[in-house]
């Protein structure tokens, strides 16, 4: 029988030290009915004495002994009994035999418990059970591996002993043969592999005019090659004869034989006849008298400038 609890919670303050003073509400007399409606019925925080109980439950309704024995084994159960050492006995009658038929014995078998008591008792210890044979045709017996992880343990471990996959027959004309092998990299072996030891492939015959094959021998290189290895030992091309008619002189004088004379041949200097009158001379003597005598006197003297005054 539960006892009777006034209080609506536990920790409920019954003295009502706890609560502050509610002012009073100000309600209509006309919607009075409405705050009553929406003040609830928990009535929490209300200090007013609180009534709270809890029915008891109703009695059972057992007409025989049998039927009261099991409500009680429902309510307490076995647990208690088990741990406090009052359990009762095994039945003394023995079981009924079950109505198993033939072909389901083995399931009977596996279903009370013998394979896994086998197992925790005998774990790691047991032989594997064999295994069914697959159901795989004879031509998909390479691609059943292959999904088994043939292939990746392959690539793993071993990849050197991986097969290499099928590849089709190229479609590649016989004329073309020679160009399908450069195209799979057969020269780019050779050059990364063997660089230095294959032999040179072969040139093409120039396709050159006879009175071209000096200007073809010069753009393959043989000019620079000379001036790089040879310079200064080779003789000097020869030079187009010089289309003067009257003006040899005038020629010499433009290749750079009057500056040549002036700067190394001092005594073989040209000398001209003037062409100039008595008059004429003197007057040149005198200019160069003068011009002579206004530099030495000009070297005498010495221009000291003075701050603050322009000359």
């Amino acid at each position: 029988m539960q006892q009777n609890n006034p209080n609506p919670y536990p920790g409920f303050d019954d003295s009502g030290n706890y609560l502050e003073p509610q002012p009073a509400a100000r309600i209509r007399p006309e919607a009075e009915e409405f705050a009553d409606k929406h003040r609830g019925c928990i009535n929490l925080f209300i200090s007013e004495k609180h009534k709270h109980f809890i029915p008891p439950p109703p009695s059972p309704r057992c007409p025989t002994d049998e039927a009261r024995q099991n409500y009680e084994l429902s309510r307490k159960g076995h647990i208690g009994n088990l741990l406090g050492g009052s359990g009762s006995a095994g039945p003394m009658e023995p079981r009924p035999a079950s109505r198993v038929t033939v072909e389901s014995e083995s399931i009977a078998d596996s279903q009370k418990g013998k394979e896994i008591s086998y197992l925790f008792a005998n774990y790691g210890k047991s032989a594997p059970s064999p295994r069914p044979n697959p159901r795989v045709r004879q031509e998909a017996e390479e691609t059943v591996e292959v999904s088994r992880g043939g292939r990746m343990n392959l690539l793993l471990h071993n990849p050197k002993f991986l097969p290499d996959a099928p590849r089709q027959a190229p479609r590649v004309r016989p004329e073309a043969q020679e160009n399908s092998d450069l195209g799979h990299g057969a020269g780019m072996a050779k050059i990364m592999g063997r660089y230095g030891e294959t032999p040179r492939s072969e040139r093409s015959v120039p396709r050159v005019k006879k009175e071209a094959e000096s200007i073809a021998k010069l753009d393959s290189g043989f000019q620079m090659q000379n001036l790089f290895h040879n310079y200064g030992k080779g003789s000097l091309p020869p030079q187009p004869a010089a289309k003067v008619k009257e003006g040899k002189e005038m020629a010499e004088l433009d290749r750079g034989g009057r500056m040549s004379r002036l700067m190394q041949d001092l005594d073989s200097r040209l000398v001209t006849e003037s062409k100039s009158t008595p008059r004429g001379r003197h007057n040149i003597k005198r200019n160069k008298a003068t011009v002579s005598e206004i530099l030495t006197e000009s070297s005498k003297w010495q221009i000291v400038p003075k701050p603050g005054i322009r000359n």
